[in-house]
């Protein structure tokens, strides 16, 4: 009758007079249980004035008690509408209002009225009661004293049986927010004890219910009797009241709940796991040791009928069993390990279950196994295979009957082949690491067997092939080859278990280099021999490759060895041997070196002793389980410093080798070599690498033309003859590439020698030279710090003469060059090197403004490079740099140039898109662009506005309103303007603005005389929108920091036509693939336009007043960077085309 009232109660206030608020509520609704309503309070105000008490929570709440009290004889209306006034007026009193002994008889008082009340009570007037007398209890009875809180529970417990389900429903919480206000352990045991005699007395018809099967998916059949829908609403009380119980109670429950949890399914299943998940999830350890053995035989025949069950009941016992076995585990009981093997032959089965169920499962033993089963825990026992020593050890007895049931798994009857069992014996392996071979070998064989018998188009084969890499990656190459050999015979020339080949490739780790000379050497050459001896072309070629599958072992073993610095003088030879004469191993050779050496700095490099894995090393065997297997094989700081003295004694004769090879190689295989040659010359004395490298100039014919102070002598005759420029240019091509590989293992003689080499060809080479000698002298400034300050002025002069090419590659390196002297002049605060970031800063602008799309987006990538390598820097004083780039940027505006303060703005929105931050910590940088809106020059309003653009897409919302009105104020003064397409780009401008912050924002921050407009976009906005949109209040502000992805996919086939019409492009993000596919081309004759106002090579310093450094002692928040794509300037072909919300 009163549900509304009850329901708003929340909504009364307990400092006004109740039975006013509900006159002014109710007074005119014409429902007849408001009148009751309405009529009870009035009496019972009368009764509380006649009184002369105050109108109060409390004096309504007593007056109403007192009135039940001595009323006999009420109709059901009344009834009703005293017990939902009093649901209304009990939680408006205090707490400390009602005495605890006042408390117990209002609840006496309450459940008599309902206990005589027959069924003239309604529904909603016993869920009044029932909420009152939960709110009793829970909050006014002395909640230390069972007598004062017991017939209140009691009562309610009953309630949370009814058949009702609101005022079950009701009962129900009320009944848990009781347990969770009782304070006293010794009240909180009576309450779990009542609750428990209430479970002993149902049990019989809670046994018999779980004897009933569900047929046909019908629960409802076997729930015919009253006292079973009784059990049902008992066992869903105890789900959730169950962890407030005492431990003893718990304890003294769980026997009972297991008892009526049979092996098939029935209707109160679900329910009893979910109560002894709460058990387990809530207990101590005491909880399932008392009762290991009832817990692991209910659980594990539940589980053992697989598909009979639903499956997400057997998952759910599986992951119950799982939890108790962990609890045993944990606390040191020795029972685990006779429950572990159980465990997992009941869950084995299920991996041949249909669906999902397979998967969990597996992942379920995954656990298992790495929750229970480590490897080095046996490391310590001798002689595993002898049964009398391990037969009371009854760990490894569990471990081994595991995996006797995987095996026969596999090779039963009806086996089970699939990526579920392979991806669990895969783990097992890792788990095991060294010691699996003991345990898991009739399982290694098995799996070789099936891999010998499969074909090799089966889907299985990748998942067998993983799982036997996990074998490779635990026990080692040695132990596997040892079980399972790779070998050729003589006379039929058949191969035996080839397959291992590229397994071992993928997933070896932590080898030894003697056994790949000792073994693996051997085994290719007896390929090889075969290969020559053998008849058939055919069988012939099949040996070949596996000697060379054989050979490229090389790189595996080369991944964490564990003799490196033992056997690395004789690999040394071998590897010689084969740089001389085998041309298919110099890839493998150069990896295999580049791996031994860069794990070995990577560990003396890092802070700690040990370090992760790279891309390279987690080919195969690796995921979110293996981790530590990883780890077992990185090296401690001592044995790496072992090893690279051991590399660094034998680094001479290999770079004379590698070198020798890269002089004579063709250029598609000189990456590898370049990259092992820079390994080694890092690593070896700088007195070597120049040894090595005039080495390379004898051999080149160029070692007369180095002076005795190490430089190169000039040439009196000017360029060499026009026959050997062709030679000479190759050969300084070769020195070029030779020279970038040493850089950072070279003395300060040889990078000034290296320089001499670097200068002349940039004099004097073709553009193939030219690129290589950028390539060196980017390299040569990254290296050394040093050099880049001691010959600043001569590198500068030396760029600064050197016109920029057509060809974009040799654009790109150029400004990988003066990228970072900008940065070494950024540094300097003298006057000199000053003016020369100017001379760098206007070469950029003038590509930023160039016609040509190729070279705007060099400009671009290089801008956007140095704005990351700035800001990401751990240099704290690169903080500093960045904000005085952005300074001599801003002072471009101040000059009288159109064209260039265009494509300033240009850059400062590439800057803008890369750290929106920096509007915060530089907030003269906005107004700054913004005061360009002033300006009658076409192209600087459409940088200006490309530029607006990219501020309002990145900045994050709360930032943007900093700008709103600046933005408002200097754009909508061109949105009359439709040349151009001003006013389309101002629309879309104000569209991301309206999202993010709002509707109403924007149109409150337009001038009176640009209402209209503003509107006109609203209302057009709003026309776009889809029915669910249009739902949404638009005045309400989108708080995603998103830009608008429709708006950066919008006439993108039009902006070329849009660049070249404005003179510049200000798109700096244009796709990458765009970019792919036009590396190469040449700008063409006229790809330099004609630029104003700024000549390369000449300072121009801006104008408006002299120029000053500022920099901001902000540091830059890189939290609000958006990685987003938006394009500055775009054109379109209708200016009503449809854009995308």
């Amino acid at each position: 009758m009163d549900d509304d009232a009850a329901e708003a109660t929340q909504s009364f206030a307990a400092d006004a007079d109740i039975c006013q608020q509900l006159l002014t509520r109710y007074a005119r609704s014409s429902a007849a249980q408001h009148r009751h309503l309405c009529a009870t309070a009035a009496a019972t105000r009368s009764i509380i004035q006649s009184s002369s008490l105050p109108l109060t929570p409390i004096s309504y709440f007593a007056a109403t008690i007192t009135s039940l009290s001595t009323s006999k004889n009420l109709d059901a209306n009344a009834l009703g509408a005293i017990t939902s006034f009093i649901s209304i007026v009990l939680p408006l009193v205090g707490r400390d209002e009602i005495k605890p002994e006042k408390a117990t008889e209002a609840i006496r008082i309450l459940v008599t009225i309902v206990d005589r009340s027959g069924g003239k009570l309604g529904t909603s007037g016993v869920r009044a009661v029932v909420k009152c007398v939960g709110a009793l209890v829970a909050e006014f009875c002395n909640l230390e004293e069972w007598d004062s809180v017991a017939l209140g529970f009691e009562w309610l417990l009953k309630f949370s049986l009814d058949k009702r389900p609101k005022v079950r429903k009701c009962a129900q919480d009320c009944l848990l927010k009781v347990f969770k206000s009782f304070e006293s352990s010794a009240i909180s045991k009576m309450a779990s004890k009542s609750i428990y005699s209430l479970l002993k007395d149902h049990m019989q018809s809670a046994t018999e219910m779980s004897s009933l099967k569900i047929r046909d998916g019908n629960k409802h059949e076997p729930m015919t009797r009253p006292e079973h829908q009784d059990v049902l609403h008992l066992l869903n009380v105890m789900k959730h009241v169950v962890p407030h119980f005492s431990p003893k109670v718990r304890t003294r429950m769980l026997p009972l709940l297991l008892k009526i949890t049979s092996s098939h399914f029935s209707v109160v299943t679900r329910h009893v796991l979910d109560i002894i998940s709460a058990i387990f999830a809530t207990s101590g350890a005491e909880v399932i040791i008392s009762n290991a053995n009832d817990i692991f035989s209910s659980l594990l025949s539940y589980i053992s009928l697989g598909e009979k069950n639903p499956p997400d009941s057997v998952l759910v016992a599986a992951n119950l069993a799982k939890a108790a076995l962990g609890r045993l585990h944990n606390d040191d009981v020795n029972e685990w390990t006779s429950y572990f093997p159980m465990l997992t032959e009941s869950l084995a089965g299920l991996l041949s279950s249909k669906g999902n169920v397979a998967l969990q499962t597996s992942i379920i033993l995954r656990e298992l196994i790495d929750q229970h089963i480590d490897g080095k825990s046996f490391e310590a026992i001798e002689n595993l295979e002898n049964e009398d020593k391990t037969t009371q050890n009854a760990e490894f007895n569990a471990v081994q009957t595991t995996c006797t049931t995987f095996y026969n798994l596999m090779s039963g009857p009806s086996p089970i082949l699939n990526e579920y069992l392979f991806s669990v014996v895969a783990f097992l392996f890792l788990k095991l690491g060294k010691i699996s071979h003991v345990f898991m070998k009739p399982i290694l064989l098995k799996l070789s067997e099936l891999m010998n018998n499969t074909s090799t188009n089966t889907s299985e084969v990748k998942h067998l092939e993983a799982c036997i890499g996990s074998a490779v990656a635990a026990i080692g190459p040695e132990r596997l080859l040892s079980l399972l050999p790779i070998s050729l015979t003589t006379k039929e020339f058949s191969c035996k278990n080839v397959w291992l080949i590229p397994i071992l490739n993928k997933n070896i780790i932590g080898s030894s280099l003697q056994f790949f000379m000792e073994h693996i050497v051997t085994l290719a050459e007896s390929f090889e021999r075969g290969s020559s001896k053998v008849k058939k072309s055919v069988i012939g070629q099949d040996l070949q490759a596996y000697a060379h599958g054989c050979w490229g072992l090389f790189p595996a073993f080369c991944r964490w060895p564990s003799d490196t610095y033992q056997s690395f003088g004789s690999l040394s030879k071998l590897l010689i041997s084969f740089l001389k004469k085998d041309s298919f191993m110099l890839e493998n050779v150069a990896i295999g070196l580049q791996e031994l050496v860069n794990e070995n700095k990577r560990v003396l490099a890092s802070n700690c002793g040990s370090v992760q894995l790279t891309e390279v090393q987690r080919t195969g065997v690796v995921n979110e389980f293996e981790i530590d297997l990883e780890r077992r094989h990185v090296y401690s700081r001592k044995t790496a410093s072992k090893n690279i003295k051991a590399l660094a004694l034998c680094a001479k004769e290999l770079l004379l080798s590698l070198t020798d090879v890269l002089l004579e190689s063709p250029p598609e295989t000189r990456k590898h070599l370049k990259g092992a040659i820079g390994c080694l010359t890092s690593i070896c004395d700088p007195s070597v690498t120049k040894q090595v490298f005039i080495a390379s100039l004898e051999k080149l014919q160029i070692l007369d033309d180095i002076n005795d102070d190490g430089k190169l002598k000039s040439d009196t005759d000017g360029l060499a003859k026009e026959k050997e420029n062709s030679v000479t240019d190759a050969t300084r091509c070769l020195i070029l590439e030779l020279a970038s590989c040493i850089v950072e293992g070279s003395d300060e003689d040889l990078v000034n020698l290296l320089f001499s080499i670097t200068k002349r060809a940039l004099e004097e080479s073709d553009e193939a030279g030219q690129m290589e000698a950028y390539q060196t002298l980017s390299t040569i400034l990254e290296k050394h710090s040093g050099f880049g300050s001691s010959q600043f002025d001569v590198v500068m002069g030396l760029l600064t003469e050197k016109k920029s090419s057509a060809n974009i590659e040799l654009v790109k390196s150029r400004f990988t060059c003066l990228q970072a002297l900008l940065i070494r002049a950024l540094m300097s605060n003298m006057d000199e090197e000053n003016t020369k970031s100017f001379l760098i800063l206007n070469e950029i602008i003038l590509t930023l403004k160039d016609s040509n799309e190729e070279g705007r987006n060099v400009a671009y990538d290089a801008l956007h490079g140095l704005s990351s390598k700035l800001r990401n820097s751990a240099d704290a004083s690169f903080d500093g740099i960045y904000h005085k780039l952005l300074t001599m940027f801003t002072g471009y505006l101040s000059g009288p140039s159109p064209h260039i303060k265009s494509g300033v703005v240009s850059a400062l929105s590439i800057l803008i898109y890369s750290d929106p931050t920096v509007c915060i910590t530089m907030p003269e940088v906005v107004p700054s662009v913004m005061e360009l809106l002033h300006s009658k020059a076409i192209e600087v309003i459409k940088a200006v506005l490309g530029f607006v653009k990219v501020l309002v897409s990145c900045l994050p919302v709360i930032d943007l309103h900093h700008f709103l009105s600046d933005i408002m104020d200097g754009v909508l003064r061109w949105s009359s303007v439709s040349r151009h397409h001003f006013k389309e780009k101002i629309v879309v401008i104000l569209e991301i603005m309206m999202r993010k912050c709002g509707t109403a924002k924007v149109k409150a921050l337009a001038p009176e005389k640009y209402k209209d407009f503003v509107q006109g976009v609203v209302e057009n906005r709003h026309g776009k929108k889809s029915s669910k949109e249009s739902g949404n209040k638009d005045a309400k502000p989108d708080h995603s920091d998103s830009s608008l992805k429709g708006q950066q996919k919008r006439k993108r086939d039009e902006s070329a036509t849009s660049s070249k019409e404005e003179g510049s492009s200000a798109r700096p993000w244009k796709k990458t693939m765009d970019r792919q596919q036009n590396v190469g081309k040449s700008w063409g004759k006229n790809g330099h336009s004609n630029h104003s106002g700024l000549n390369k090579g000449k300072f121009n310093k801006p104008r408006g007043g002299d120029f000053k450094m500022k920099h901001s002692g902000e540091k830059k928040n890189n939290e609000g960077n958006l990685h987003r794509r938006d394009v500055a300037s775009k054109t379109t072909k209708h200016k009503k085309r449809e854009r995308k919300d």
